[in-house]
């Protein structure tokens, strides 16, 4: 009786849903279902109108800023918080956060158009300081002699034998800005100077003699420029996120007091303006102002260390001419009195702290530079240096969160501070370049990495807002700890995606500019491992140097655990994985992540533990990237003698770090080449450049594979980040990316140092691996490997819920040991059930599971396991239902007199948990065996001092694969040492339409085996933290779409599906199409859903369809309007874990895929004007009926826009004649609803899937 009112309500419902596309730019419109951070533009196309659907009331303000007149508005709706500009009735309306809670705001009629970016992210303060929670206190004797980072990546060493630092060298730290107050980092700070001829000078230090500018230079020599001839000068820094720039009020003073108390005083946060008012007059006696007229403003900084927000007041002065404003005080310790403040100079100091050789309080750096996003200062986005002569700015460039000091810390801290480091003693936090200058770039606080990466590789924006390369870098080498982890943000995946195009384009020579030479980019790959295919963006891209995470414990010691040794160099269980989603190995390289000591903001240490010394624990990928760059930078510094180290090509510099790295025995999806040598590097740079070096058995390596992102390439750089620079900046691209958009985008020039290779079941392909010799003859043999499991073993121990579970050793466990020891690679694993960990299933962990591995000698012959008896080795931990551990070359890590132990724990969380757990404890053996399916010839070659020589890799896949990713290891062993060349080659598997293929059934690797997944989910973390298996296929003749079903067996177990296509597009933008439909609820936790509320996942991915991209401008706008995927034949099907149920520690799956097209499909069937006729095929899938929907590109309205029935023919009326025309069937299913867990035994269903085509009109 009430179906016909049912089916309406749907109706209506999907067609809101499917709008909500329109108008949205910049991210796949799934975003919208994500707690993602988003930074957001909305043009609102009339504000008063727009408020009062929401019964809000807009607050508006003409201020004058920088001599513009400029309409504030900030507006509230529901609790999200919208402010911009507003010009008549058009307001720009700007948010920052979740992107769920912009959902219905988009919504609105008066909202014109929407870009949405998201941002990137970075760890949590916790994530670096839990470690904490694991101490096991106990008395030791302090070990100051213990080799720290600098010693096991071999910086000390470099400097012992060349003298070098990283002297002459920037690195870029874009971040969450950099605290330069702190003595270790004071130094680190450079000045721009910009002459009147538009010249660049990065100076290392400045100081006025007489008329003229003294400065020194990068590598220390003494210059000059006339005072006349110089148009402004700024220390090295830029806010691209423009957080703190303060507007001044002019101000005469009264008996040396100025009239400030109960003012408002403006700061420009971005898109925002805040009020801060003045609570006090402020003494400027003794300060001197020619012309009388002081300019006051107040700070409005975030500084959680200092108690959260900052509000103190700033005084800009004239003491040398009347008008020019070289001085300035900033009240730090807020007593009202600017006298006993520190003078910042315009030419002199610009850090402001309360006292530069024993600072307890600091603010940042006065000026710097500043990116308008094109709202206040100019029509279009600009670079502005931020200390106005005029008085009437001044931007503050600090550290809004410490994690960029930190990272500038590892990279090139000085080392002046002594800090009381427990165990270790007395130690000075020196980094690995600590001769390097430091650039802090702040992008993280609005997401505007994008430009300041482009800053710092030396772009700029002309009057005109056209970027433009300077002919000069201001940094040699970019480092990046951060990463976007919500796989579905952008219209393509990971790899193919904005964010990763950015990078690639920026470490490409000559993309951007015909005179660019490309730049290093040194990114971190995330912390969301130990599952496969954990790779980030935009560590995805092959352009970037990505580093993963690995071990040493001595930071066990500083915070109080009094092991009796430690090892360094093994993967620890969070560090990511590949491979990416195209089948490239990452991560590059690994570093040490897990974990290190840091120099932390001033005040660190004080406000959170109580101590003056502000040092604290660091680490993960964002810890390994910056030490990465560091030896980036002492490669550089060491040939500075010979070249210039701005002209180096970063291809040469990835051969440096990636062909000396040591090889520490993991695979190349875990360890890539393996771990940095900066000593290994130096030297073969060094010897590169015919510099005096040791002998030493270094070479360089490189392949012939090229990365080709295909169309989406195409995309991304003309029209995808050309929005972003024109929607959300106002700019426009370089004049050569101009005259590409004219013609074609040309694919980049990015050389790879692995080998990336593809193939089919039974087919062949070809590789080439180059080795050249620096300055001493070489004997190479190359072998190929690949990682055999020899032994496997599993039992199961009742563990009490507790802190400290129990420890084991292997005869305990029934393991045998000296099996293990004989192995290249073993793996632990721990597991226990879901009722353990969630009992209630309410998405709240109620225990956590940490896994150790030790070396034990019982040094006091009682029989029982203490601390200072134990090595540490590694350890893995996740707050999920299981994790692992891996340890290679154990036999080397174990003295002759230790065992090998566990240590098991099922920590407590939260009540209920029960008082013991049964946990399975698994133990699988590796051995390098030659890979049967990859020949190398010849197998061995004498190379003569600088001689190049070519091997030939043939890979031979055999006919009974699976269609994914396989990674194996050529191995070339230098006179007598080993370096990896990671090898991944993929293997697509030829599926005939009508067909159903089973993806999984087919032979795989057994670490990486495509039919089994691990877990690795981790309700901590972020979106990309699971275990993901990637499968290639192709189809002979075009399909309509995929039939795609994976199935598991395990009941608190789920899975979600991508698809993409060869060139990266997701297979379609709405839910169960490209992605299988999930709820995301954030921090690693998704709700469990299943395809009928049984163990499987469906999905129905289109091989024809439009990319949801409005675009203004046209008539008529529609569902979906500018790029249009016409066909494919091609896909890459991603599977991956959003929940373990911890049935085992591995679990199996089934996955199968069917190609579907019907006879009498067909993309148009009459084009007849004023009528198009389509027909869809109807897919392997039971519907009730389905919904059609139609738009067009090129003017005019499709009818009917929206009908119910059975079939899938659609005909259509337009007006005037489209481009192409996008038809989309979506069916309501409800046998295949997808189910979803809520809470509790509450569950929800979304019954909906789509059938799309596009039609290209000629």
């Amino acid at each position: 009786m009430r179906i016909k009112p049912i089916l309406t309500a749907l109706v209506i419902t999907m067609v809101i849903l499917y709008a909500q596309s329109l108008k949205t730019t910049g991210t796949n419109p799934a975003i919208f279902d994500t707690n993602a951070p988003v930074v957001a533009k909305l043009v609102v196309s009339d504000l008063n109108s727009f408020a009062s659907q929401w019964k809000a009331a807009p607050t508006v303000r003409l201020m004058k800023i920088a001599n513009r007149d400029v309409n504030v508005v900030s507006l509230s709706i529901n609790g999200v918080q919208l402010s911009g500009r507003v010009d008549g009735n058009v307001a720009s309306l700007y948010y920052k956060g979740p992107a769920a809670a912009l959902k219905k705001v988009v919504e609105s009629p008066y909202v014109q158009s929407v870009y949405v970016k998201a941002m990137p992210e970075i760890p949590p303060k916790d994530f670096f300081t839990e470690v904490r929670d694991f101490v096991e206190r106990g008395a030791g004797t302090p070990q100051p002699t213990l080799p720290l980072m600098r010693e096991i990546i071999g910086a000390s060493k470099v400097e012992q034998l060349f003298g070098v630092n990283g002297t002459g060298v920037v690195i870029a730290i874009v971040d969450t800005g950099v605290d330069y107050g702190h003595l270790d980092l004071q130094d680190a700070l450079a000045w721009l100077i910009k002459t009147k001829d538009n010249k660049e000078i990065i100076a290392a230090s400045i100081a006025i003699s007489g008329t003229t500018l003294q400065y020194k230079t990068l590598r220390g020599q003494t210059a000059s420029v006339p005072l006349d001839q110089v148009a402004s000068v700024e220390p090295l820094v830029l806010d691209a996120d423009e957080s703190q720039v303060i507007l001044f009020q002019g101000f005469t003073a009264s008996g040396g007091y100025l009239p400030t108390s109960g003012k408002a005083f403006n700061v420009v946060d971005g898109p925002s303006l805040y009020d801060v008012t003045a609570s006090c007059n402020y003494a400027v006696a003794g300060l001197t102002s020619r012309s009388g007229v002081y300019k006051f403003g107040m700070t409005y900084l975030y500084i959680p260390w200092y108690g959260g927000y900052v509000s103190v007041g700033v005084v800009m002065y004239d003491p040398e001419q009347p008008g020019v404003y070289t001085a300035a005080r900033v009240d730090i310790n807020n007593n009202c009195n600017f006298s006993d403040d520190t003078e910042l100079r315009y030419f002199g100091n610009r850090l402001i702290i309360d006292n530069p050789t024993a600072p307890t309080r600091s603010l940042g750096v006065a000026g710097g530079y500043f990116f308008d996003l094109g709202l206040w200062f100019d029509f279009y986005a600009k670079f502005y240096p931020g200390w106005d002569l005029s008085g009437n700015y001044l931007s503050i460039f600090y550290d809004f969160n410490s994690h960029g000091t930190a990272c500038s810390s590892v990279a090139a801290g000085r080392g002046k501070a002594t800090y009381n480091l427990g165990l270790l003693g007395p130690q000075k936090l020196r980094g690995i370049a600590p001769g390097a200058k430091v650039l802090g770039v702040k992008g993280l606080w609005s997401g505007m990495v994008e430009p300041g990466m482009m800053w710092a590789a030396g772009f700029d924006v002309d009057s005109n807002g056209q970027w433009y390369w300077t002919g000069q870098k201001r940094a040699h080498v970019i480092s990046n700890s951060w990463g976007i982890s919500t796989f579905t943000y952008d219209y393509a995946g990971f790899g193919y995606d904005f964010e990763s195009a950015v990078v690639n384009a920026l470490a490409a020579p000559r993309f951007l500019d015909r005179n660019y030479p490309g730049i290093v980019i040194v990114h971190a790959g995330g912390n969301g491992g130990y599952g496969f295919g954990t790779i980030t963006s935009p560590g995805a891209a092959v352009g970037a140097i990505t580093v993963g995470a690995a071990t040493s414990g001595h930071f066990w010691l500083a915070i109080g655990t009094p092991y009796n040794g430690f090892r360094w160099g093994d993967i620890i269980s969070w560090s990511l994985r590949g491979p990416t989603p195209a089948g490239y190995v990452k991560p590059d390289v690994v570093n040490v992540g897990a974990f290190g000591i840091a120099t932390y903001p001033v005040g660190w240490g004080r406000y959170y533990y109580g101590t003056p010394e502000d040092w604290d624990t660091f680490g993960g990928t964002s810890q390994a990237t910056p030490l990465t760059a560091g030896v980036v930078a002492l490669v550089l510094s060491a040939v500075a003698d010979r070249v210039d180290p701005a002209s180096v090509d970063p291809y040469l510099v990835r051969q440096f770090i990636t062909s000396t790295a040591v090889d520490i025995g993991y695979t190349p999806f875990t360890a890539g080449h393996g771990f940095v040598n900066a000593t290994a590097a130096v030297i073969a740079a060094r010897s590169y450049y015919g510099l005096p070096a040791p002998i030493a058995p270094v070479a360089l390596i490189r392949t012939n594979s090229v990365f080709n992102p295909e169309n989406s390439w195409d995309f991304q750089w003309r029209v995808n980040i050309p929005l972003y620079f024109g929607y959300l900046l106002n700019n426009l691209l370089t004049t050569q990316w101009t005259s590409y958009i004219q013609t074609y985008i040309p694919q980049p020039n990015i050389g790879m140092t692995s080998l990336y290779l593809s193939t089919t079941p039974g087919g062949q392909a070809v590789g080439q691996l180059v080795v050249t010799s620096t300055n001493w003859a070489l004997s190479v043999k190359a072998e190929a490997f690949t990682l055999t499991p020899v032994y496997k073993k599993s039992t199961v121990i009742s563990i009490p819920v507790r802190a400290l579970g129990g420890y084991f050793t292997m005869q305990q466990l029934g393991f045998d040991e000296n099996v293990l020891k004989q192995a290249d690679l073993v793996v632990f694993r721990m597991s226990y059930s879901f009722s353990a960990f969630d009992p209630e299933f309410n998405y709240a962990l109620n225990t956590r599971p940490v896994l150790w591995v030790f070396g034990w000698a019982d040094l006091n012959n009682n029989g029982q396991i203490s601390t200072n008896e134990l090595t540490w080795l590694n350890y893995g931990y996740q707050r999920h239902t299981v994790t692992e551990v891996p340890v290679s070359k154990l036999s080397a890590k174990l003295l002759p007199n230790q065992r090998l132990v566990l240590r098991v724990d099922a920590r407590p969380v939260a009540p209920p948990y029960p008082a013991t757990v049964p946990v399975n404890v698994e133990v699988v053996a590796y051995k390098r065996t030659p890979a049967p399916d990859v020949q190398i010839t010849p197998t061995s070659i004498v190379l003569k001092p600088r001689q190049s020589f070519t091997f030939t890799v043939v890979v031979r896949a055999p006919p009974n694969v699976a269609p994914t990713a396989y990674e194996r290891l050529v191995v070339l062993t230098i006179n007598g040492t080993s370096y990896v060349v990671p090898l991944s080659y993929v293997v697509r598997a030829s599926v005939p339409v009508n067909a159903e293929y089973v993806l999984t059934a087919g032979r795989s690797d057994s670490w990486y085996n495509v039919s089994e997944v691990r877990g690795g989910n981790d309700w901590s973390w972020r979106y990309e933290s699971g275990d993901w298996r990637v499968y290639f296929i192709s189809t002979p003749t075009l399909a309509r779409g995929l039939y795609v079903d994976f199935a598991w067996s395990c009941t608190n177990t789920s899975m979600i599906v991508y698809t993409l296509t060869d060139s990266g597009f997701f297979a379609g933008y709405l839910w169960n199409q490209g992605v299988s439909y999930h709820q995301y609820l954030g921090s690693g936790i998704f709700t469990w859903t299943s395809t009928g509320g049984q163990a499987r996942i469906v999905a129905l991915p289109s091989a024809s369809f439009a990319v949801p991209i409005s675009v203004s401008g046209f008539a008529h706008t529609t569902m979906s309007a500018s790029y249009p995927i016409r066909e494919s034949r091609s896909f890459i099907i991603l599977a991956r874990t959003s929940l373990y149920g911890g049935c085992g520690t591995s679990e199996p799956i089934k996955g199968v895929v069917k190609p579907f097209i019907e006879g009498r499909d067909a993309p148009v069937l009459a084009t007849t004007s004023p009528f198009i006729r389509v027909a869809l095929s109807k897919p392997p899938i039971d519907y009730d009926f389905a919904v059609k929907f139609a738009s067009v590109l090129g003017g005019g309205f499709v009818v009917p826009m929206a009908t119910i029935s059975g079939d899938l023919t659609f005909n259509m009326y337009f007006i005037r004649t489209p481009l192409f025309v996008d038809y989309v069937a979506l069916l309501y299913s409800s046998r295949y609803a997808t189910w979803y867990r809520t809470g509790g035994n509450n569950f929800g269903g979304y019954p909906w899937y789509a059938v799309e085509g596009v039609s290209v009109i000629s």
